[in-house]
């Protein structure tokens, strides 16, 4: 899909311009923004609030963000929570982490805690939870030479079989086997 701007000065199209959105997946080239800086430099003089719209667009397709996407998230938790929160589960991986506790650590009831915190994180808490869990296993399988039931129980899963379960389900191999293909790499 294609974003047609009107150079203001020539009132001739810039086609082919795309919107950062539609780059996803695509291999970007600087045609795209040679094309914008092209239509703003003739822009400049007689419109500026063209100029700086085409600017917007150019460092959207340079920083590969839709500039228009800058409104915050509806529904989501404020900053404060959700800094808040992750300060609180990676201090407490170890320990019960539930949706009530979150909800009531930044002063929400548990079924709007958990809409925020998917509308916020893209996740569920229990899948964000289970994925910092897994990052800390990682990093400590890595660091020492603890047995996976040690780091199993410090991570804050059941047992070593919890761990292996979900680590295989995330990483698609065995933890061990992990832990030697990437010990050798490092």
């Amino acid at each position: 899909m294609s974003f047609l701007a009107v150079d203001t000065v020539s009132a001739t199209p810039v086609a082919r311009l795309r919107m950062a959105g539609d780059l996803a997946g695509e291999p970007r080239t600087f045609e795209d923004l040679r094309e914008v800086l092209a239509a703003l430099e003739r822009s400049l003089e007689p419109d500026a609030q063209a100029a700086r719209a085409l600017v917007a667009r150019a460092s959207a397709i340079v920083v590969g963000v839709d500039a228009r996407a800058t409104a915050p998230i509806q529904g989501g938790l404020a900053p404060w929570q959700a800094r808040k929160l992750r300060k609180h589960i990676d201090e407490n991986l170890d320990g019960t982490l539930t949706t009530a506790a979150l909800g009531e650590l930044v002063a929400l009831s548990a079924s709007y805690f958990g809409r925020a915190f998917k509308a916020t994180f893209g996740e569920t808490p229990h899948a964000y939870i289970t994925r910092r869990r897994l990052e800390a296993a990682k990093d400590l399988m890595l660091a020492t030479r603890d047995p996976l039931s040690q780091i199993a129980y410090q991570c804050g899963f059941a047992d070593q079989s919890h761990l292996c379960r979900l680590f295989r389900r995330s990483a698609g191999m065995a933890p061990q086997a992990w832990r030697r293909a990437n010990r050798m790499a490092a």
